[in-house]
């Protein structure tokens, strides 16, 4: 792990994103993610609005381009390159966010949760979840609308579908 040094142009933090930072260093999720960039050998990187940046993160899983554990985003990119990126930077620090409303490690299991029933509703992990979508969908690489795969057709009861309508018989 390299750790490199950012000079100034972050500014100072705002009341709420020192809160954000104090809450994720105390539940611990701050540093988890100092740990997983420590094992993946990252180089670490002061980012804005209290964000860490662990750049050329290169472990197998997960498959994203870039995650966050409390207030360390690990990317597979170079640091420079995702502070580039300003919407992906801005979808990971709600994350961030998310993580200090959750308490911390419970954000975890309710993430994959949310992405589960994603996959089971639209076919990928973001589209149907709510952490995603509160992060914006488009920023985060996500198809921004949810389309629903195609199973099979909607139950009928006795000719009347599920809304209370009847359904009308085509004749040949």
């Amino acid at each position: 792990m390299t750790v490199l040094p950012r000079s100034g142009g972050h500014g100072p933090l705002t009341a709420a994103q020192r809160l954000r930072q104090g809450a994720n260093l105390v539940n611990g999720t701050t540093l988890l993610g100092l740990a997983v960039a420590v094992a993946a050998r990252t180089d670490l990187a002061a980012g804005p609005r209290g964000l860490l940046i662990a750049g050329e993160y290169r472990w197998r899983l997960p498959f994203a381009g870039a995650f966050t554990l409390g207030n360390v985003v690990l990317c597979r990119s170079t640091a420079d390159e995702l502070l580039a990126r300003h919407e992906l930077l801005r979808h990971e620090e709600k994350h961030s966010s998310q993580y200090a409303w959750c308490l911390g490690v419970p954000f975890l299991p309710l993430y994959f949760l949310a992405a589960g029933w994603s996959m089971l509703r639209t076919g990928n992990p973001g589209t149907s979840n709510v952490f995603e979508r509160h992060a914006g969908l488009a920023a985060g690489g996500y198809p921004p609308k949810a389309s629903l795969r195609h199973g099979p057709a909607r139950p009928e009861v006795h000719g009347v579908g599920l809304r209370g309508r009847r359904r009308r018989r085509h004749t040949p």
